[in-house]
């Protein structure tokens, strides 16, 4: 589920070995920060609504409650490891 919610064009951002960071911001704008260039849009966008989904699926992969009251995520993505930090209202 969770890489069906990223979906092909973040996944291969993401398996990129020249990316040292996917980010998405708040607008749903995704940004690329690559050891070659620094930092570049990456002409791919989310709705608030698929970041949340996917926020929310890599918390119940790791067994922890997001919500108002607990609004920050930080954990690793499962199968890859990769250090992924997510946002929910009302820090964002």
């Amino acid at each position: 589920m969770l890489r069906t919610a990223l979906g092909p064009l973040l996944l291969a951002r993401l398996e990129d070995p020249g990316v040292a960071e996917v980010m998405l911001n708040p607008d749903g704008a995704v940004w690329i920060d690559r050891f070659d260039v620094g930092l570049r849009p990456a002409d791919l966008s989310l709705s608030p609504a698929d970041g949340e989904r996917i926020i929310r699926l890599v918390a119940h992969h790791v067994g922890v409650e997001v919500h108002a009251g607990r609004p920050r995520l930080a954990a690793e993505l499962p199968g890859g490891g990769e250090r992924f930090e997510g946002l929910l209202p009302p820090l964002v």
